[in-house]
């Protein structure tokens, strides 16, 4: 009989305990250790942020994995010792004969600083009160966008978030009164997909009067005022910033993570340098020919059944499995469209993606997505 331990209840950790689940004998074991109880889908919150859907309605228990088999613990985890295969928590030290390192991405703490009265952390699902109460008061002013740094979590979110909240202030009749500005400090709207969906994606930003502004890292807020580098500044009334993702504390401390503090596991087997320890999603740094893998849902879920697999390789034998970089990123626009930038993410010189023309069908297919997650994880 053998024990694995799955560090985190995200889309990695919930996709791996899954198919560990399925490939393990049923006197094998599978424990998730997560700090919080819930789930739900990331653009959930861009649902509720514009009106679509309370945030709850997209929220699930992690106590529902007991009904599959597969143990739930809540606890904070303290530190990871992946040689040993140990993990010291809030409820005590948990051994297993293999691992799945799936804790996510923080923030940087210099970003974070950043924030205050009328700058909210757009990702945060707590500011989500704070970000409606003061997108509602918003009647003439500007609305700031602003990603600042890099790597960040779901690259298309703020660019969907600004045109959301456009379509949510022409809506209220007050998109004329109320500039909406989206700043990056890289030099492409999507740099992970490419030259063509960057610039699809400023053109449609464009065409709906979205200022965007390319190359403008954020040094400093002062009061109403978001200074940029080469003395640039912007005034704005409310703004939501987007903070560079960090490695956990936890996971910079443990024995596989890197000198900058994330795991870099092997990018086709999501092996680390421990025996029978895997990392994936954004706890990880993937590199690919131009970037790194996108911190997405998608190929968190990708590399956790991959990484899953190759347990149940290690402890049992039989096919181990390898991630070829194939994956896709939805990209919401007004009109609940969507598009999708689908390809290899791996290829060489550069990702080898598309974008596919934006429509309600597969906005359809997006929360079709997100439903049948819920409902295969959590149901």
């Amino acid at each position: 009989m053998a024990d694995v331990l799955v560090l985190g209840g995200g889309f990695g950790g919930l996709a791996a305990a899954h198919e560990l689940r399925r490939r393990l004998p049923a006197d094998d074991t599978v424990t998730v250790i997560a700090s919080r109880d819930t789930f739900f889908v990331g653009f959930a919150k861009l649902w509720d942020l514009s009106g679509l859907r309370p945030l709850a309605d997209g929220t699930r228990s992690l106590s529902a994995l007991d009904q599959h088999g597969i143990r739930f613990v809540r606890a904070d985890i303290t530190a990871i010792n992946a040689a040993g295969c140990s993990v010291d928590t809030s409820a005590g030290t948990f051994t297993g004969d293999a691992m799945v390192i799936a804790l996510g991405a923080g923030y940087q703490p210099k970003h974070t600083a950043l924030l205050g009265e009328h700058v909210h952390n757009l990702y945060d699902a707590t500011a989500l009160p704070g970000i409606r109460a003061d997108v509602d008061a918003l009647t003439e002013g500007t609305l700031l966008v602003s990603i600042l740094g890099a790597p960040y979590l779901c690259p298309p979110a703020p660019f969907e978030a600004a045109l959301l909240l456009d379509e949510w202030l022409r809506a209220n009749g007050r998109r004329e009164q109320v500039d909406v500005v989206v700043s990056t400090p890289q030099p492409l709207t999507l740099p992970v997909a490419g030259p063509d969906a960057s610039h699809f994606l400023a053109e449609r930003l464009t065409e709906r009067g979205v200022t965007v502004l390319t190359e403008h890292p954020v040094e400093a807020v002062d009061g109403d005022l978001a200074r940029f580098s080469d003395d640039r500044s912007r005034e704005f009334t409310v703004m939501l910033g987007v903070p560079a993702a960090a490695a956990p504390p936890v996971v910079a401390a443990s024995d596989v993570a890197s000198e900058s503090g994330w795991i870099k596991p092997d990018r086709s087997t999501f092996a680390t340098s421990a025996d029978r320890v895997y990392a994936v999603g954004d706890c990880t740094m993937v590199p690919t020919a131009t970037a790194q893998l996108p911190k997405a849902g998608v190929f968190a879920e990708a590399a956790g059944q991959i990484a899953a697999a190759n347990v149940a390789a290690d402890l049992h034998g039989g096919h181990r499995a390898l991630f070829d970089g194939h994956g896709y990123c939805f990209l919401e626009l007004p009109g609940q469209r969507v598009a999708k930038v689908t390809g290899n993410f791996y290829a060489e010189p550069k990702p080898d993606v598309r974008l596919t023309p934006p429509d309600e069908a597969v906005f359809a297919a997006k929360q079709r997505w997100e439903q049948e997650r819920l409902a295969a994880w959590l149901g």
